[in-house]
């Protein structure tokens, strides 16, 4: 297998989520919704369903123009996060943001990894290709002009080395579409579900990964990290 063969290889974020199986979706969805539901009572899934309704109708309403001149055209992926930032804006009417907040953290943690795996390559296919380091340097070598092109960041590898891999997103469309439902805050379940799953995926691998900051927190960047364990 050559690195150019692994899953994920010259797509964009965007793209791997919007071509998630429809049970996929259907699994992820229906996690989420036992773990939002736990935490209401009767009356506030009501007022739940009610804001959702709202929100969606809000949606479908939304100019997307700028995004789409930042060349974001995948409808699966748009409808797919458009959705999240409905549940998560109905969920901080019903309850309070910092609430919701909590509550969609708790959703990342049940589902993230497996989220993640859906898009990356395994473990083992990574260690079939030998120095982990050196394989993910190329994986991620097409990711600037794929995500570009896709519409969904605007990033650059600023550091690639033998023991260290730089990347920094100065635009996030996960980001733009929460601000343009005015519910920015809806992305940082998103930062969070990748700094929960991606430290235990990379620690595998002899690499540790970690974030100084993210666009949704106000810090000009994301700035990941991923550098060689010694």
């Amino acid at each position: 297998m050559e690195v150019s063969e692994l899953k994920g290889y010259g797509l964009a974020v965007s793209d791997l989520e919007g071509n998630w199986s429809v049970e996929f979706k259907r699994k992820i969805k229906k996690i989420s919704q036992r773990i939002i539901m736990v935490h209401l009572s009767a009356s506030q899934k009501i007022k739940l369903m009610y804001f959702y309704i709202k929100e969606k109708q809000k949606a479908l309403r939304l100019d997307l123009t700028v995004i789409r001149i930042n060349r974001m055209t995948n409808k699966s992926f748009i409808q797919l996060q458009l959705d999240y930032i409905c549940m998560f804006s109905a969920l901080s009417k019903v309850l309070s943001m910092s609430e919701a907040l909590e509550i969609m953290y708790s959703v990342m943690d049940a589902t993230a990894g497996e989220a993640m795996y859906e898009n990356t390559p395994t473990i083992n296919e990574i260690k079939s290709l030998g120095d982990a380091m050196t394989t993910f340097r190329k994986y991620f070598e097409p990711l600037p002009e794929a995500s570009r092109k896709a519409g969904c960041h605007r990033l650059a590898i600023t550091e690639s080395t033998e023991n260290v891999l730089q990347i920094d997103i100065t635009y996030c469309v996960w980001l733009e579409l929460a601000k343009k439902m005015d519910i920015p805050e809806a992305c940082l379940p998103n930062c969070y579900a990748d700094d929960y799953a991606y430290p235990k995926y990379y620690q595998q691998l002899g690499i540790s990964y970690s974030r100084s900051g993210t666009l949704a927190q106000g810090c000009k960047s994301c700035s990941l990290s991923f550098e060689r364990i010694s």
